[in-house]
């Protein structure tokens, strides 16, 4: 017998041997990291991957839904326009054009406009600005309840447009009118439940912070404009929140929550094209 040959072949197998019995260790152990993981409770893991929640405002505890009626603009609305040619489409929407153009030195922050709107706009004073939208130059605003936005709602925004050298030249503007609280307050989701879903819905990363948190109005179910009669649109807006992440890399974005039972809105998902309301006109007639 060569017991050299032996000696090597039985090293070997050892040696395969060993391997083998590591790589299961390891994977024992992984899998029992991961058991662990899965033990830890959403706070637990919260304070473990860094997510907090910063200095927030106080907020509400409870509020109502909210029944509002989309507004049917109407001639005699015209006539109170001053500095500009308006028209009226599908009864819901104000087109108008400025005589005069409006120069804006930052679209970020168009504070030129802050008194075109409370003077020369209907209802301007209701309306708050929200957003430059660079893509197609326009200022949008949303329109408020008592200090309250009411988020993303085609009813009731204005779109400004702005010409290339960033001048207002017109405006488009549909509001909601007979805004109406329901009797019953609704109790409302407090800020470490609402990090506490974002988080488990794994739409806030590590190392994160909820740096800001407001309360605003949306309606959950898909608008249905009414025809060219007269007959005015409801709708129901529920309690909203925005809660605003700030991640590791300073970047801040926003996450939108039904304040009463906790269903998530997805934002970008939203078309705010004023296009969509005489489109559903002409499919309702």
């Amino acid at each position: 017998m060569d017991w050299s040959k032996t000696k090597t072949i039985f090293i070997v197998v050892f040696l395969i041997l060993d391997i083998f019995l590591f790589i299961l260790f390891v994977q024992k152990y992984e899998d029992s990291q991961l058991e662990t993981i899965g033990d830890l409770s959403t706070t637990e893991r919260l304070a473990d991957e860094n997510v907090t929640l910063g200095e927030l405002p106080d907020v509400a505890d409870s509020r109502p839904y909210l029944n509002a009626e989309s507004y049917r603009f109407v001639n005699s609305d015209v006539q109170q326009l001053e500095g500009q040619s308006a028209i009226i489409r599908e009864g819901q929407i104000l087109d108008s054009v400025l005589a005069e153009p409006v120069a804006i030195d930052d679209p970020e922050d168009p504070e030129e406009l802050n008194e075109l709107l409370e003077d020369f706009v209907l209802y301007g004073e209701e309306y708050t600005f929200w957003d430059y939208d660079e893509e197609d130059n326009q200022l949008i605003y949303f329109q408020t309840y008592d200090d309250l936005t009411l988020y993303y709602n085609l009813n009731a925004q204005i779109a400004v447009q702005l010409n290339e050298e960033n001048e207002a030249v017109s405006y488009e503007q549909t509001y909601l009118t007979s805004l109406e609280e329901f009797a019953d307050e609704q109790q409302l989701r407090e800020p470490r439940s609402i990090l506490e879903t974002f988080y488990d819905r794994n739409l806030i990363q590590p190392n994160s912070t909820a740096v800001d948190l407001e309360l605003g109005y949306y309606p959950p179910f898909v608008q249905v404009t009414a025809g060219e009669s007269d007959e005015a649109t409801t709708q129901v807006l529920t309690p909203t929140w925005k809660m605003t992440i700030e991640n590791e890399s300073g970047d801040e974005y926003d996450l939108y929550m039904n304040a009463v039972d906790g269903s998530i809105f997805d934002m970008s998902q939203v078309d705010l094209d004023f296009d969509q309301l005489e489109e559903n006109d002409e499919t309702a007639e």
